[in-house]
Order: C-alpha cells, then structure tokens, then sequence
C-alpha cells in the first residue's frame, strides 16, 4: 500500500507542475509589419507592363524599325563596315558628321548626315538615288515611301540624337608645330638646334634677351586654316615645376602686327621654311643659371571654352621639348 501511496503522490508533483509550468508561460503574439504600397501596383495589368510606343520618326523609332532590322544583317551594317547599324550609339556616331568613305563621281559629300541638310547628306543620296551604278540602299531590300520619309524629315528635323539634342559640327582645338628661338631677334644666332637631341633642353646664354617664335595653328571642321587673330588667347608659362601647379611666370604672346608672319625654318628641318605668327621676348637674368625650365603654351579660339595645354602631364618626351637651360 505504501508503494503505491508513493507512486501516485508522485503522479500528483508532476501534474502539479506542468500545471504550474502552464500558468508561468507567456503568450506570444505574432505582428505582421505593415508593408509600404507599391507605387508599381496599379501600373500592371493581368501581370504585365504598359507598352512603350516608340515614334517612329525619332532616331530610336529608325533604328528600331529600320536599321536594326533592314541595314544591320549579317555581311552588310552588322560592324563588317561603316556605317554601323547594330546598336543606337553605334549607327548615330557613324551617320551624324561621320566621314564620307566611299564617294560619288563628283566628291559632293563630305558627311553622311548633315543636321538640317538633306542635299549634302550621303545617307539621303543613298536611299534616294536612282544611278544604277551606285545602287539605291539597302541593295538586297527596299524601304516604303513612309520610312524613307521618316529618315528625310529627321534629318530636316537636325538629327537629333534620342535625348532630342542636335549635333554641333566638330572644331578642332588649336594646336602647336613647335618653336624656334634666336639671340635678340631673328637676326641674332639661332639657339634651338644647341640641343643634343629632341628631349634635351635648349642652352640659352647668360644675360641676354632671347626671342622664342612658336608655331600655333587653328583649323576648323572643313579642314581649313583659320587665322591667326582667331586665337582669342595665347600666352607660355615657365616654371621649374614639371606640373607647373605654382611657382611659374605667365608671359603673353605677341601677334605680328598687320598679319605679317616671319617665315623661319620648321623646328626639325632647317631647309623647310613656315609662318610663325607668335612670339615672346625672354631676359635670360630672370633665371636662375643652370636650373631646367618647363615652357607650356597655351591657345584657345572662340569656339572652345577652355584653353589647349602643349605638353599636358601624359606627354613626357614633348615636356622635354619645351624645355631651356640657361649656361
């Protein structure tokens, strides 16, 4: 009886204290986060997107419906050659102020795309000519009235690129074909050709005014030389300092009056005579003796807001061209 007694007071401890286990638990309440509304929601339908409509008299509708799909197939404007037709950027590059390469009789093109112009664009010759020699593109398939339409009104319209900007005629920066220096003035010995080599700086005498010549030239977009006044700025900076960051003299060039240049020699070939139009005066006291000095030269034209640095930081050997010592 007792063992009995035992096992069920033990029964009873146990009862007793998954009871009392029971009552010390806590209840968790599961909290959904409240999630922020899509803004996307309402824009689909049945699962998908709104189609995009694409104008087809932009640049983005002529190179999806047209030149992606009618220029761009293997063996012709596929990148075998120019123009290239396989991708937006490359077919906009390759047409707008592009360079002609193959010409008619006449060479009356110079750009496949001319904003504005269709009578000197190559691309509007080319799907409108009716000369059976050259072909009227594409060669293999044809374009609807509509879609050489398309092509002609954009460029009437400027050929605009796909942000709806027209394409500005590319001007060349102003540029250097090097310097000549002499003793006082050009009557005086020349000091240039001193150097030991192109990457060795010229030697300038001690106490003595030296006249640098520099050839700057500036040629626009047809290839044409512009005139020196055209040069709005124009100066040379001289420093120790290779980066010329500080610590450098800033000189002005001067223009011959009247237009009327000094035909010296070219700066590697003393048997070639050309037109130097710029100069600066030196007093070689101003320097300290036997210190390398770098020169920069400086142009800008009207159609550049910024100014042509000859030698930038990445050309070394023309940094040392620019370069005097004085002895």
């Amino acid at each position: 009886m007792m063992k009995t007694r035992f096992i069920y007071s033990a029964m009873g401890l146990i009862f007793s204290g998954c009871l009392l286990f029971q009552a010390c638990q806590k209840e968790y309440i599961r909290i959904e986060p409240e999630l922020p509304e899509n803004p996307f929601n309402n824009d689909q339908v049945d699962g998908g997107v709104d189609t995009v409509h694409i104008d087809s008299s932009s640049f983005l509708g002529l190179q999806t419906y047209i030149f992606s799909t009618t220029c761009a197939v293997p063996g012709c404007h596929d990148g075998t050659f120019e123009p290239d037709f396989r991708t937006l950027q490359s077919s906009y590059n390759t047409l707008v102020y592009a360079p002609v390469i193959k010409n008619d009789d006449d060479d009356t093109f110079t750009y496949r795309v001319v904003p504005g112009d269709t009578a000197l664009s190559w691309l509007h010759e080319r799907i409108t000519t009716d000369d059976p020699v050259l072909g009227r593109m594409p060669l293999y398939d044809t374009l609807y009235p509509e879609e050489r339409e398309a092509i002609t009104q954009w460029i009437l319209d400027g050929a605009e690129d796909i942000f709806g900007n027209s394409p500005m005629l590319p001007d060349f920066q102003p540029n250097t074909y090097g310097y000549i220096c002499y003793v006082n003035d050009t009557t005086g010995e020349r000091l240039d050709t001193n150097r030991a080599d192109f990457i060795f700086p010229v030697i300038l005498p001690q106490s003595s005014n030296v006249q640098f010549w520099f050839g700057l030239s500036d040629v626009n977009a047809a290839g044409e030389f512009e005139l020196p006044s055209d040069i709005v700025e124009k100066y040379v900076r001289i420093s120790q300092d290779y980066y010329q960051e500080t610590d450098y003299t800033e000189i002005e060039l001067e223009l011959e009056p009247d237009l009327d240049p000094f035909y010296g020699p070219v700066f590697y070939d003393p048997e070639v005579t050309i037109p130097y139009w710029h100069h600066m005066t030196i007093n070689t006291d101003d320097f300290e003796v036997g210190k390398l000095y770098f020169m920069r030269v400086y142009m800008r034209d009207n159609a550049h807001a910024y100014a042509t640095e000859i030698p930038d930081n990445s050309q070394i050997y023309i940094q040392y061209y620019f370069t005097f010592r004085i002895e």
